[in-house]
């Protein structure tokens, strides 16, 4: 009975101020999770995400750990339904399905350039199976990740001074766009772009590895570090969550 009682209030932890702002279908996506995973999502407010995203509008960051999950919003009232659910659907995909995520390996020390690459390469794995999902229920965001793929493509990947991020995002990014928006107009840009730099050949290989091993990330992992090599194996792991059993960490598959 406890365990009932328990899971309930967690049910009604997000803070109704903004629970109460979502559509229904988001809230019942919400209380699933939040049952399934026996975790709180806890509502954060912050005002250094209120000029965020793509266009400046403000962005949505979860924080995800074993046993606490934090989901920081902008104080400006940007709160839209289809970045909630991609939030939720991070949460999910760690903490229901069991899905691993990279971390620094365990006896690595602090290193937090290289924890902020492991992430962003992990975000860019995730959302090849995550954002689909999102724009099956929220379409209107097809012009949120139009605008996050032209500022991928003309300023972080065409600025970048390192050769082998320029590699790593052309592919990433490369296989996000025919996969998940083979229609953006940002699909011009990234070609000129591949063109110009000799990726593309590489970005279509790429995409051709990656995208039919989407429901095994282990196996996506895999290939990823297989292909960069240049990306030190030994200084990465990959990381389980649990509210049971913490963080646990295990070897790169090789």
């Amino acid at each position: 009975m406890s365990i009932i009682v328990a899971r309930y209030l967690i049910i009604l932890h997000m803070q109704p101020s903004h629970f109460l702002r979502l559509s229904q279908s988001v809230r019942t996506f919400v209380e699933e999770v939040e049952t399934s995973s026996g975790l709180s999502i806890e509502v954060v407010a912050d005002t250094e995400l209120n000029t965020g995203g793509p266009v400046g509008r403000g962005k949505l960051k979860v924080n995800i750990e074993a046993r606490r999950v934090r989901l920081h919003v902008p104080t400006n009232g940007y709160f839209p339904d289809g970045g909630v659910r991609h939030e939720i659907l991070h949460v999910n995909r760690l903490h229901v399905e069991g899905v691993p995520r990279l971390a620094l390996a365990e006896l690595v020390d602090w290193a937090p350039e290289f924890e902020r690459d492991l992430v962003r390469v992990d975000n860019a794995l995730e959302h090849l199976v995550i954002v689909p999902i999102e724009l099956q229920h929220h379409p209107e965001r097809r012009a949120h990740w139009d605008a996050v793929m032209e500022k991928v493509w003309t300023v972080d990947i065409a600025e970048t001074p390192s050769e082998l991020n320029r590699r790593i995002g052309a592919c990433l990014h490369w296989t996000f766009l025919r996969h998940v928006l083979p229609e953006s107009e940002t699909v011009d840009a990234a070609i000129t772009l591949l063109n110009l730099h000799n990726l593309r050949t590489e970005a279509d290989f790429f995409y051709d590895k990656v995208v039919p091993k989407l429901d095994d990330k282990l196996s996506v992992v895999k290939i990823f570090f297989d292909w960069f090599p240049e990306v030190p194996r030994n200084r990465a792991a990959i990381e389980y969550l649990d509210i049971s059993t913490g963080a646990i960490l295990s070897p790169i598959p090789s």
